[in-house]
């Protein structure tokens, strides 16, 4: 399921919104809900963790800018697209935060799409993308091994076992161990956004809700070390990755 959020204190132009991005949703075979709030206050607090987030960057009260960086510290997965009928709110937009992209108002159908289809093709390669894993033997039975498939989106993070021949794929559904070592595919996960937090942890970006200090806050709500040794890397490829998911950023 795709959650998508619209924010923008014009009801009208949020209608719009609305309409353009269902049109443009109509041309794939992908589940979605679009929720719509009138302040960036009301979006703060919902608990959904929002896919994409159309948001004014001139918004009444506290801007767009402002609340688009505290999205993006809550949950860094989410991708905002700014929109204004002003081109300087938009290029501050970009400058101060990790958006997506932004749009210049009145919004046109066919640059919408086109941003629509290259967030859809970096969210998508998650959703439709799985790896296979080889599970070790049951103590008393040699040479039978069980294969178990998992959607790459919904791992949370590998974590290397004690015997260093094992590792645990742990998702929000249960937790998978399979026979590896963790530099095997360590290379295999990085175009998917996976990086290594500390030693035997490798963990997936798009499911980080936060940073706080040494640790990283997953979105099930786990927490996991980021060690101070890797800490400047670590965050330089997630500034790196968030900001740049699938190429350059366009403007409407």
């Amino acid at each position: 399921m795709l959650h998508i959020a619209i924010c923008d204190n014009s009801g009208e132009d949020s209608q719009e919104t609305r309409r353009l991005v269902e049109q443009a949703l109509g041309g794939y075979t992908v589940r979605y809900n679009i929720q719509v709030f009138e302040s960036g206050e009301e979006l703060l607090v919902s608990s959904v963790l929002f896919d994409l987030i159309f948001m004014e960057a001139a918004l009444e009260g506290e801007d767009g800018i402002e609340i688009g960086k505290k999205l993006y510290c809550r949950n860094r997965a989410t991708k905002i697209i700014f929109q204004s009928y002003s081109n300087q709110c938009c290029e501050d937009a970009m400058n101060k935060t990790h958006a997506f992209a932004f749009l210049e108002k009145p919004v046109k159908k066919e640059t919408l799409e086109e941003q629509i289809r290259d967030f859809l093709t970096a969210w998508g390669s998650l959703q439709d993308t799985w790896i296979s894993l080889v599970q070790p033997s049951p103590a008393a039975v040699e040479n039978e091994r069980q294969m178990v498939r998992l959607p790459v989106g919904d791992i949370l993070y590998f974590e290397c076992q004690k015997n260093g021949r094992t590792i645990k794929a742990v998702t929000e559904r249960g937790d998978f161990l399979y026979q590896g070592v963790l530099s095997d595919i360590e290379d295999k996960m990085e175009p998917f956004g996976f990086a290594v937090c500390s030693r035997g942890i490798l963990i997936n970006m798009n499911r980080i809700a936060r940073l706080e200090g040494c640790e990283i806050i997953m979105t099930s709500g786990t927490r996991l070390p980021l060690s101070q040794r890797r800490s400047a890397a670590f965050k330089e490829k997630m500034q790196e990755y968030y900001y740049n998911p699938i190429g350059k950023k366009r403007r409407g």
